[in-house]
């Protein structure tokens, strides 16, 4: 078989350009929960229009797209069922990524993409530009955006924990404490892993009171402390060790330092201690690496980054901390273990 002709080079810019035409439709058929409804089996647009009460051509030209990509199967009559990839809109499905989608997706954060000129220009991100508050705040006030975005690493987090509790030895610590651990699936799944453990979850209240309803009767439950706080506003609970999963990629060095001192000043004294951070860490070269790409996503949304090992280092340095290992765990994840300063 002759191989598939190279593409010219505007071509292959137009194809990376043009990446919106390809990324909408798929956000709303995941908005409009369309892989749900064709998980038991395969329906026209106008059949599921008719349950969407949405517009049938509109609908269908959208799914005609996702069948293009390999994310829907067009079968004889105008029917679409799901591949591989369309099963991960499942919202019941291990690993979905429907609220990612939808967070991605939607509005909200949509716009602050389309005003990344004001980022470019001002180094601030753009979402409160558009918005007239920080990402936080307006989950806050937005609980159906609010829902996806917890969702969305709710799901991640399902795939992410069980590796990480396979590559680092969490059991060592009595007490882990979830910092910014919202509904606390990772402090759940890590307390399976360290069945002698106990755990705190800290976050917002509003937060906490979710995190609440969806740990209730679970093994993990009753060896939960639920914490409200933010850093560095608030002083830390009493842990072995305090995680930041995903956390301090949404803050510049500065904010990020702040909520680090009370980490070191609460680790002063104690060798056994820690604080662990799991994130990205950017490559030096110039390789494909996802890190790269949620580096804009923080710098828009909310002035955040993602960071080289070195800067790492010197962020943990100017909080009083030092940096004692790094583990890789699930791509491009990995865990950054970080002692009090000597």
């Amino acid at each position: 078989m002759a191989a598939a002709p190279q593409l010219p080079p505007h071509v292959q810019l137009m194809g990376l350009v043009a990446g919106k035409w390809m990324s909408q439709p798929l956000y709303v058929l995941a908005e409009l929960g369309v892989a749900d409804l064709l998980a038991d089996k395969p329906r026209t647009a106008a059949e599921l229009a008719v349950v969407l009460e949405v517009h049938p051509d509109a609908l269908g030209r959208c799914m005609r797209v996702a069948a293009a990509l390999g994310v829907l199967a067009e079968e004889p009559g105008g029917r679409f069922s799901l591949r591989p990839m369309g099963e991960a809109l499942r919202s019941d499905v291990p690993c979905s990524i429907r609220d990612f989608t939808i967070l991605l997706g939607s509005e909200p954060t949509w716009a602050s993409f389309g005003a990344i000129m004001h980022t470019v220009r001002t180094g601030a991100p753009s979402f409160p530009q558009v918005h007239g508050t920080d990402l936080f705040t307006y989950l806050a006030d937005h609980p159906d955006l609010a829902r996806a975005y917890q969702g969305a690493w709710a799901s991640l987090t399902d795939e992410l924990a069980p590796e990480a509790a396979e590559a680092y030895d969490f059991g060592r610590y009595p007490v882990i404490a979830d910092i910014g651990g919202g509904h606390g699936r990772m402090l759940y799944h890590l307390l399976g892993a360290a069945p002698a453990a106990r755990g705190v979850l800290m976050d917002r209240p509003e937060v906490l009171e979710a995190a609440r309803a969806a740990l209730a009767g679970t093994p993990a439950y009753e060896r939960i402390t639920f914490f409200p706080g933010t850093l560095p506003e608030s002083t830390p609970p009493e842990a072995d060790a305090y995680l930041l999963k995903n956390t301090l990629h949404c803050f510049a060095d500065t904010d990020a330092r702040a909520m680090l001192r009370p980490l070191a000043e609460a680790l002063r004294g104690r060798s056994d201690a820690r604080v662990l951070v799991l994130d990205t860490i950017v490559p030096d070269d110039a390789s494909y690496h996802w890190s790269k790409f949620i580096d804009i996503e923080v710098m828009v949304n909310n002035g955040g980054r993602e960071r080289r090992l070195d800067e790492w280092t010197a962020l943990f340095d100017s909080a009083g901390l030092r940096l004692v290992s790094v583990t890789p765990v699930t791509p491009p994840q990995s865990l950054l273990e970080v002692a009090a300063a000597r």
